[in-house]
């Protein structure tokens, strides 16, 4: 009486690739957290006299997916990098342009950026300069250039100056630091997530192979689900709960993969849970192998599949309708508090969940 849980994206195992960036952002849910709660809940269904007998597995794809080839240097809390430290008889033109620009950006109003970009350039351009900086000593050089740009900036009009008076340089170089703080504040945990749930996606549908020649993440998913049913007795129900993209891959599983496999011949999932799933979305835009058109009896004809239901939530952003999309699919939205940047992972938390998906087996697995 095997139960098969089946992780989605930004999910790694401690020691992977990318899992400083992903375990706050899914709020610390490791595998054995997972494990307990359907052991809990799920297990006593299924194996009233020995709950601890069924086997309960993971199927892990996490490390097979995207990861940092710099460590994150694209995302915003990435130190920004120190060229100034060289000086400027050390740096081409071209590199000279950029520093001044950036600096002058940090001071400058945006509306003055043409003129800053116009003006930075000129200088960072002009032969002349750049002889007379190579004779200064390293520590005028800089401020040297700096002059030379605050020089060739037109001066405001007396009108502009009463109409918009300018803030001195160090107060505005304060505030758009603290913006930058606070900005950080609001993007850290959307980077942490977001980057490698896409990365993830394009990884499995990139690599994703075909039924003939599965690639690695599907090969891992049919090979999981091999092993639960050989540890488990012919006439027990299969179990399968996946999150998020673990949907997905599920689905192909179901309807293109495993019935191109020998090996899975009588092979059934009796009872498949898609929590926080984007599988009605995938299908909708035509992003599984199965091209039936909509909506699809493919589920249902699959001799692989059987009960399927679909848990989202109109809190979790991510999680999508499958019915009127997919044949055969049952859609609940569960009522979350509506913590838009924590209710995708909600579902593996919240033990009302378990209790509700533990009911469900109960009634839907011949287990009643």
């Amino acid at each position: 009486m095997p139960i098969v849980f089946v992780h989605g994206v930004a999910v790694r195992h401690q020691g992977d690739p990318g899992w400083e960036q992903v375990n706050h952002a899914t709020g610390h849910l490791h595998w054995e957290g997972i494990e307990a709660r359907l052991r809990q809940y799920a297990a006593p269904i299924l194996q009233p006299q020995a709950p601890e007998q069924v086997q309960i597995h993971e199927i892990y794809w996490g490390d097979l997916g995207a990861y940092y080839r710099l460590g994150g240097r694209a995302l915003s809390s990435w130190p920004d990098p120190v060229s100034s430290d060289l000086f400027p008889a050390d740096l081409d033109p071209e590199e000279v342009g950029e520093v001044l620009e950036r600096q002058f950006q940090q001071i400058r109003s945006v509306r003055q950026w043409p003129q800053v970009i116009e003006s930075v350039w000129s200088v960072a351009r002009d032969q002349n300069l750049h002889e007379t900086v190579a004779s200064l000593a390293p520590e005028r050089q800089w401020e040297f250039l700096r002059s030379a740009v605050q020089s060739r900036l037109p001066r405001p009009e007396l009108r502009e100056l009463i109409e918009s008076p300018p803030l001195p340089a160090p107060i505005v170089a304060e505030q758009r630091r603290s913006l930058r703080r606070t900005l950080l504040t609001v993007r850290r945990p959307i980077e942490d997530f977001v980057p490698l749930f896409l990365g993830d996606v394009m990884s499995y549908l990139s690599g994703r192979g075909t039924p003939e020649a599965p690639g690695e993440i599907m090969r891992r998913v049919i090979d999981g689900l091999l092993t639960a049913r050989q540890q488990g007795q012919a006439d027990e129900p299969l179990i399968v709960l996946t999150h998020s993209m673990g949907g997905q891959l599920m689905y192909d599983a179901l309807t293109s993969f495993l019935p191109a496999d020998p090996r899975a011949a009588g092979l059934r999932v009796d009872f498949w849970c898609a929590c926080g799933s984007q599988v009605g979305v995938f299908r909708e835009m035509g992003q599984f192998i199965e091209r039936q058109p909509l909506p699809t009896t493919a589920l249902l004809d699959s001799p692989h599949a059987g009960y399927f239901w679909n848990v989202w939530s109109y809190s979790d952003f991510l999680s999508f309708r499958t019915e009127e999309i997919i044949v055969g699919a049952h859609d609940t939205a569960f009522p979350f508090l509506g913590n838009v940047r924590s209710d995708h992972m909600a579902y593996l938390h919240d033990t009302r969940f378990y209790r509700a998906l533990a009911a469900k087996i109960q009634v839907h697995s011949g287990r009643t």
